[in-house]
């Protein structure tokens, strides 16, 4: 099964993150939101509990190791891991590494609430805790100021084995900040479209291929009384389906001087646009968040959804999915703009790592070109290679791989690469609430998220 619980967890409460960018103040806290701590490292490991934070830290036994294989002389490495599918793949290619090369790894595992916050902590402590971290992309920019992770871009110049050429231009780009890599790509997660095929089916209809369309399939749904027309996240994460809209109808949020642009006209009618979906919705979709928008459109009789690839995981789930024969996927509708809001994992290696070239041949062995098949179907989440979203029995089996693949006319689009993103993301979710409901109309509501960015974003 591959849903990811990346998404499930990255971004449930604005407030939480803001203060994670306060770090070095603050220390580390506890998010009872967060998902558990899970280990799958396996072997005869010893495990052990950070009680005030959820880690649970893996050992490797360095007494396991027989003769090395080709690939290694020995030595050790520190890995830090967010609990994930992706981490559990990452996980279940251990052994073979340590049998291969003789290097041990030992692994951390922290909750998503807590991990960025103790890797930052950590990086600025300066002493190497870690060889490999993994972090989410929202985070990218914060590590990038701080100068805490290592500029991978050597590495990839001579490694063959990992292929960054495997890649299109705009996902190589995905783990760079200031024309520095500094992270691979762990999950590949674009918005994309959603729909219920016998629903389509019954009336006739096709996936949309622009706003006007989704709405107009939403309403024919709606109206035919069998099913509420589309659901999108109308609650505390309504800033991934807003600035989607806003980006695909040609506005930003912000322009190249960091001014806020949330005002503009095309944001207003992104936003009205986004109000409109509301009355083909089901009942209770204005509290809806990330993970309700996939759980209620595979539960519920609901026509589309716009939503992060990475939940399709939840489609092969018989506990999750109620409709197994009868979801499909395309292309998100077009606007004024060809976009793509991509969103995913990072993984890297922190600039105080003891161990940098160790950690590099730990992340070319389990994330290189020939494991990636292997390392999909073990349970990650979908890394976008070339290589993988045009493998025709991949395709047969996962039919949204081709969505992956993102084509250079398309625009990639992530979340602002800002160390005050958690802040905006605060302001955004509170003014859009009350536009949602009512409380204030678009022009004003945005007029007044314009005024409460401006200080924000001079602060960056």
């Amino acid at each position: 099964m591959q849903n990811n619980l990346h998404l499930r967890v990255r971004r449930t409460a604005g407030a939480a993150l803001a203060g994670v960018l306060v770090v070095a103040a603050v220390g580390c806290g506890n998010d009872d939101d967060s998902a558990p701590s899970e280990t799958n490292a396996g072997g005869t490991d010893s495990s052990t509990v950070d009680s005030t934070d959820g880690s649970t830290t893996t050992e490797a036994d360095a007494g396991d190791a027989g003769g090395c294989g080709e690939l290694g002389d020995g030595g050790a490495i520190n890995v830090f891991l967010i609990p994930s599918p992706s981490s559990t793949s990452i996980q279940s290619f251990i052994p073979d590494f340590e049998a291969d090369t003789c290097i041990d790894v030992n692994v951390t595992e922290t909750p998503y609430g807590e991990a960025h916050q103790k890797q930052l902590l950590a990086y600025e402590q300066g002493d190497g805790q870690f060889d490999v971290a993994q972090f989410d992309n929202t985070y990218l920019a914060a590590f990038g100021a701080a100068e805490a992770m290592t500029p991978l871009d050597d590495y990839l110049a001579n490694s063959p084995a990992y292929d960054i050429d495997d890649f299109t231009v705009g996902q190589q780009d995905y783990g760079k900040y200031d024309g520095s890599t500094l992270g691979l790509t762990l999950s590949t997660e674009p918005m994309i479209q959603w729909y219920r095929t016998d629903l389509y089916d019954e009336l006739g209809l096709e996936p949309a291929e622009d706003w006007t369309q989704y709405y107009d399939n939403a309403k024919a749904i709606s109206d035919a009384g069998e099913a509420d027309g589309t659901i999108m996240g109308f609650g505390s994460s309504a800033a991934w389906w807003w600035m989607t809209l806003v980006w695909s109808f040609g506005g930003q949020i912000y322009d190249d001087n960091l001014t806020p642009t949330a005002n503009s006209p095309e944001a207003v009618a992104a936003t009205e646009y986004f109000k409109s979906l509301l009355d083909v919705a089901p009942d209770g979709a204005i509290s809806a968040n990330g993970d309700d928008v996939a759980f209620k459109f595979l539960s519920q009789p609901i026509g589309s959804m716009v939503q992060y690839s990475g939940y399709y995981g939840f489609v092969e789930d018989p506990d999750a999915n109620a409709f197994p024969d009868a979801i499909g996927t395309a292309k998100m509708p077009l606007g004024e703009v060809d976009i793509t809001h991509l969103a995913g994992w990072n993984i890297g290696i922190p600039a105080d790592s003891k161990n940098a070239d160790l950690g590099w041949q730990f992340l070319e062995y389990v994330l290189g070109k020939d494991n990636a098949r292997a390392f999909l179907e073990s349970g990650a989440a979908a890394i976008g290679r070339t290589s993988i979203t045009s493998d025709p029995e991949l395709l047969a089996q996962y039919p949204y791989l081709e969505l992956l693949s993102i084509p250079d006319s398309s625009r990639i689009e992530r979340y602002p690469q800002l160390k005050v993103w958690p802040e905006m993301d605060v302001a955004i979710a509170q003014q859009l609430g009350e536009i949602l409901t009512g409380t204030t109309d678009v022009q004003s509501g945005l007029d007044a998220l314009n005024e409460a960015l401006a200080p924000i974003l001079a602060a960056e």
